[in-house]
């Protein structure tokens, strides 16, 4: 799991230097993983970001392992997509 959690901090980096010089809020930078524990069932793990330059994210998984998985994959795609954008924003000035 440390592999994980590190890469993740290096995505949420990159991210960050990614949008950094953009207008953005500081919730744009915040990332999260929350356990729900609801009515003796066991927990599920909310995968969330609430941002302004992207849409909401709010996905449920069942164990915290999904949920770090899914959270990596996020950042790749929205990461990808980002530097694509800014790309293409920059080719059209």
């Amino acid at each position: 799991m440390k592999n994980i959690i590190e890469e993740i901090t290096e995505l949420t980096n990159q991210w960050y230097e990614l949008i950094g010089n953009q207008h953005h809020k500081d919730r744009d930078c915040h990332w999260y993983i929350e356990t729900k524990w609801s009515y003796g069932n066991l927990p599920t793990y909310i995968v969330w970001h609430h941002g302004y330059i992207l849409d909401e994210i709010e996905e449920n998984w069942s164990t915290y392992d999904l949920a770090l998985k899914r959270l990596k994959e996020i950042l790749e795609e929205k990461i990808k997509e980002e530097r694509e954008w800014q790309k293409n924003d920059e080719e059209e000035d």
